[in-house]
C-alpha cells in the first residue's frame, strides 16, 4: 500500500518511520513488517467492537514524534523501591546493568531479537502493538534463571518527555525460568509540559511453577495518551498477579490479555481506576483458561467524577477441555457526580461442563446514609466521602503489599 493511499494520521507515522530506519536496532524486516501491519489496520473508529465506547478522533488528529534513540538524563520522581531503571521516551538511560532487582537484563545488543520484538495478534490493541515494534527504541528483556527467588522489587520508571510531541514506544519482555519469583514496577509518567503519546507494550512469559507480581501504576498528566498492549502466557502450575492503578493521561486504554497454558495456572488481576475531570480511562482485560484445573480472578473498582468517563471490559473464556477451571469476575464502579460515565461489560465464554464460573459487575454513587452518618461524627462532608472513597477502593488496594506504592495511590485518591 503506498503512503498517499494511507489516512494522514497512519502516513506520517509511515515516513517518520522511514526517517529513523537507520537509527533503529534490530532486523529491518522485521520492524518493516510491523510497519505494514499497522499501515493495513490503521487508526479504529467505534464501529469497531473493541472501541465501541473510546473514540480515538484526537489521538488520530495529533502528529506525534517519534523518538529516536536516546540516554540522556531527565527528571524523574522519586523511586518507591530501592532498585530503579529509568527508560526515557522507551530507552534505558545510562548504562543498563547486567542484573537488578532479581532479574538479568539485555537490549537488543545482547538478548536475542525474536524475543523482544515478536508481533501479536487479534485484539483492539494489535495495530499499535504493531506500531510500538517497528518504533521502538530500546527494548529491554528481564529474564531469571530456573529456581531464583527474589522477593526485591524492581522499578521501572518509563517517563515519556520532550520539547515537542513526542510517541514513545517503551517495550519490555519478561521471562521467568521455571520455578523462579519475582516482582516488577511498572510507573508510566510523563514530563507534563506538552502532549505525549506513549504506546507501550510488555511481554510475559512464566515457565513451569513460576511465579510474577508486576505492580502497575500509570499517573502520567492531564495531555498525555496511553495506549498498553500486554500479553502474559502462563505455563504449568505458574501464577501471574497483577495490581493496576491507573490514576492519569486524558486518554488511557489497556489491553491485559492472558493465556492460562498449562495444568493449574493461575492469574489474578485486581485494579483501580479514578476518572476524574475529563479523563478517559479504558481497561480491557482478557483471560483464556486452556488447560484443565485453571484459575482465574479478575476484580476491579473504577471512579469517576465530573466529565470523567471509565470503560471496564472483562473476558474469560473457558476453551473446550479446560475442566475443573474456576473464572471469577467482579466490577465495582462508583460514581461520584452527575456527569460522570462508567461503561461496564463483563463476559464468560464457557465451552466446558465441569467448571465454576461467575461474574457480576454494580454501579452506584455513594451511600447518603452512609454521608450522614460520618458527618454526624463531625466530618466534613468532603472528608466524608474521601472517607467512603477510599473504602470503596480499598478492598482492591489492600491487595497493593508495596507500602510505598499503596500509600501513594491512597493519598492521590484523597487528593483528588
Amino acid at each position: 500500500m503506498s503512503a498517499n493511499a494511507l489516512a494522514p494520521a497512519t502516513a506520517h507515522y509511515r515516513e517518520a518511520f522511514e526517517r529513523l530506519r537507520p537509527q533503529l536496532g534490530g532486523t529491518a524486516a522485521r520492524r518493516v513488517a510491523a510497519m505494514e501491519r499497522f499501515a493495513e489496520l490503521g487508526f479504529p473508529g467505534t464501529r469497531e467492537e473493541a472501541w465501541k465506547y473510546t473514540s480515538l478522533r484526537r489521538l488520530e488528529s495529533r502528529r506525534f514524534v517519534p523518538a529516536a534513540p536516546t540516554t540522556e538524563l531527565v527528571d524523574v520522581p522519586a523511586a518507591f523501591v530501592a532498585q530503579r531503571l529509568v527508560l526515557a521516551n522507551g530507552s534505558p538511560v545510562g548504562i543498563v546493568p547486567a542484573s537488578l532487582g532479581g532479574f538479568a537484563l539485555g537490549t537488543l545488543a545482547t538478548a536475542p531479537e525474536d524475543q523482544l520484538l515478536r508481533a501479536f495478534g487479534g485484539g483492539g490493541t494489535e495495530r499499535f502493538a504493531a506500531l510500538n515494534a517497528a518504533l521502538t527504541t530500546g527494548p529491554l528483556l528481564l529474564s531469571t534463571t530456573a529456581g531464583q527467588q527474589s522477593d526485591d522489587v524492581l522499578q521501572l520508571t518509563l517517563i515519556t518527555t520532550g520539547s515537542g510531541p513526542t510517541l514513545a514506544s517503551p517495550r519490555i519482555a519478561v521471562r521467568m525460568a521455571p520455578g523462579s519469583r519475582a516482582r516488577l514496577l511498572i510507573d508510566h509518567v510523563d514530563d507534563g509540559a506538552h502532549e505525549h503519546f506513549t504506546n507501550a507494550v510488555l511481554d510475559i512469559e512464566l515457565g513451569t511453577g513460576a511465579h510474577l507480581t508486576l505492580y502497575r501504576l500509570q499517573r502520567q498528566g492531564e495531555r498525555a495518551f496511553h495506549i498498553e498492549r500486554l500479553e502474559a502466557r502462563v505455563g504449568e502450575r505458574a501464577t501471574f498477579v497483577m495490581r493496576d492503578s491507573q490514576l492519569g493521561a486524558a486518554l488511557a486504554r489497556l489491553d491485559a490479555n492472558v493465556g492460562l497454558d498449562g495444568r493449574a495456572a493461575a492469574t489474578e488481576i485486581t485494579g483501580v481506576f479514578l476518572a476524574d475531570g475529563s479523563r478517559h480511562l479504558d481497561s480491557h482485560i482478557h483471560v483464556d483458561h486452556r488447560a484443565i484445573e485453571t484459575t482465574s480472578l479478575q476484580d476491579y473498582r473504577g471512579i469517576a467524577a465530573n466529565k470523567g468517563r471509565g470503560v471496564f471490559n472483562g473476558k474469560a473464556i473457558v476453551h473446550e477441555g479446560a475442566q475443573k477451571s474456576n473464572a471469577r469476575q467482579v466490577n465495582r464502579n462508583l460514581l461520584l457526580t452527575t456527569g460522570a460515565e462508567i461503561d461496564a461489560k463483563p463476559d464468560l465464554e464457557i465451552y466446558a461442563d465441569d467448571v465454576q464460573c461467575g461474574h457480576g459487575t454494580t454501579t452506584g454513587q455513594l451511600d447518603p446514609n452512609a454521608l450522614f452518618y460520618l458527618r454526624s461524627r463531625g466530618l466534613s462532608e468532603p472528608e466524608a466521602r474521601s472517607a467512603l472513597t477510599r473504602a470503596f477502593a480499598g478492598a482492591v488496594l489492600a491487595r497493593v503489599d508495596e507500602p510505598a506504592l499503596a500509600r501513594h495511590v491512597h493519598d492521590e485518591l484523597d487528593r483528588r
